[in-house]
C-alpha cells in the first residue's frame, strides 16, 4: 500500500494544519499518526513517489521525510520540492537515523528546515512540528498582510490617478473661460477682482493635484529622473514667469539676485523644486514684501536660494517643515491654501538628484530656503 490517509473524515484544507508523513516504514507512521492525529490532519506516503504525487495534489504545512527509502530517496524528494514553486516555501523536517549525521548537513544545506534523528522522541518530534507550523502560519499572515496592503495600494493608485486626470479636465476648461471672460469685461474692478479669485483657485487646485499626482509617484517608488546639462539662470527665469501674476496680485516683487552655475538634473524637476519653494516664499511674504532668488558656487556644488520677508520658522517646529503635513505655526499671508507636501516633495526630489535641502532663519527676519545640487564640470573626452 503506497499510500493511506488514516483520517479520511478530514478534508486536506480543513482548518487544523496538514502535514504529509513520509516513510517507507508503516510501523513509524503508524506511531507518528496517533501522536499527531489530535492536532494536524495527517496524511501519509510509504515512498518518494507518492509523497510527490500527493504534494501535487494537496496544500501541505509540514513534511515530515525519511532521508532514507528505497527508490526516490528523501533527499531526492526534497531538492525537487525546493525546485517546484508550489512546494518551496512548505517546511521539511527530516527524519535520519542518529549514525547518519552527514545525511542531516546535507538535507540541511538543499533546504531542510529542521531536523530529528531516529530512534525519535516522540516529544521532540511535536514540537519540532509544533515550531515549523507555526513559523509558516505567521509567514503564510505576514504574506497575506503584504499582500492586502500591496493591493490597497495600488487601489489608492489608480483612484488618484483617474480621480485626478478627470479634475484637470474641467480645471483646464474653467481655465479657458477665465481668459475668454478677461476679454469680454476688459478692466472693469469688480469683474477684475473676481476673474481673479478664478485664477487663484485654478492655480491652487491644479497645484494639489500635482502634489498628490507626485506623492502617489514618490510613495511608489516611480518618480524617474531625465537629467542633462541644466544652466540654473535659465530656469529661475521660468519660474519667476509662472509666479509673475500670483507675485503681482499681492504686490510682491520678485528679484533675481546674482546668479551662476550649471547643474546636471532633471530639468523638469528643477523647475518643481524652485517652483515650489518660490511658490512657499509668495505665500508666506506679507503684501509689498520681496522675494531674491540667487545662485552661488558652494564648496563644488550650485547652491540656489530662495530668500523671502516672511515670519519666519520657528526654531522649534523646523523639524517638520519637511515632512508630508508637517503642522507649522506660521500661516499663508493672503489666505492660500496648502496641501502639506510641497516641501516634502522637494526634499524627496533633491534626495533623487544627490542634493543638499535646508532653511536658514536671518536675524532681521524672514526665511532662506536653499538646495545644493553637483555642479556640472565638463568631462574631457577620451576616444
Amino acid at each position: 500500500m503506497p499510500t493511506a490517509n488514516l483520517r479520511p473524515t478530514d478534508s486536506p484544507r480543513s482548518r487544523r494544519p496538514h502535514i504529509l508523513l513520509v516513510d517507507d516504514n508503516f510501523e513509524t507512521l503508524k506511531l507518528l499518526q496517533r501522536v499527531l492525529q489530535n492536532d494536524y490532519h495527517v496524511t501519509f506516503a510509504q515512498s518518494g513517489d507518492a509523497a510527490l504525487e500527493l504534494l501535487g495534489r494537496y496544500l501541505f504545512d509540514l513534511v515530515l521525510l525519511d532521508m532514507m527509502m528505497p527508490g526516490l530517496n528523501g533527499l531526492d524528494v526534497l531538492k525537487m520540492m525546493r525546485n517546484d514553486p508550489e512546494t518551496a516555501n512548505i517546511p521539511v523536517v527530516v527524519l535520519s537515523a542518529m549514525s547518519r549525521g552527514k545525511d542531516v548537513v546535507t538535507a540541511l544545506q538543499a533546504g531542510a528546515n529542521d531536523y530529528v534523528t531516529k530512534p525519535f522522541d516522540i516529544e521532540v518530534v511535536r514540537m519540532r512540528i509544533h515550531n515549523q507550523v507555526r513559523m509558516k502560519e505567521l509567514m503564510d499572515e505576514r504574506a497575506a498582510t503584504i499582500e492586502y496592503l500591496r493591493d490597497s495600494v495600488d487601489v489608492k493608485d489608480r483612484f488618484l490617478r483617474i480621480a485626478t486626470h478627470d479634475l484637470k479636465n474641467p480645471l483646464n476648461n474653467i481655465r479657458m473661460a477665465h481668459y475668454y471672460l478677461r476679454t469680454l469685461v476688459g478692466q472693469k474692478p469688480e469683474a477684475a477682482e473676481a476673474l481673479g479669485i478664478i485664477a487663484d483657485t485654478v492655480d491652487t487646485m491644479t497645484q494639489l493635484i500635482e502634489d498628490f499626482l507626485d506623492t502617489a509617484a514618490i510613495q511608489s517608488g516611480k518618480p524617474s529622473l531625465n537629467p542633462d546639462i541644466v544652466p540654473v539662470e535659465s530656469i529661475l527665469w521660468e519660474v519667476f514667469s509662472n509666479f509673475e501674476a500670483a507675485a503681482r496680485r499681492k504686490q510682491i516683487t520678485l528679484m533675481m539676485g546674482d546668479v551662476t552655475g550649471v547643474v546636471y538634473a532633471d530639468p523638469t524637476r528643477l523647475h518643481q523644486i524652485i517652483s515650489n519653494l518660490v511658490s512657499n516664499a509668495v505665500k508666506y511674504s506679507p503684501e509689498g514684501r520681496v522675494v531674491t532668488v540667487s545662485a552661488e558656487l558652494h564648496n563644488g556644488n550650485v547652491r540656489i536660494n530662495v530668500a523671502d520677508e516672511g515670519p519666519g520658522i520657528p526654531e522649534a517646529e523646523r523639524g517638520n517643515l519637511f515632512e508630508p503635513f508637517g503642522k507649522l505655526s506660521t500661516k499663508p499671508t493672503g489666505g492660500e491654501s496648502s496641501s502639506g507636501l510641497g516641501l516634502w516633495i522637494v526634499r524627496e526630489l533633491v534626495a533623487l538628484h544627490h542634493g543638499k535641502l535646508g532653511v536658514e532663519s536671518p536675524a532681521d527676519g524672514g526665511s532662506i530656503f536653499w538646495v545644493e545640487l553637483p555642479a556640472w564640470q565638463e568631462q574631457a573626452m577620451v576616444a
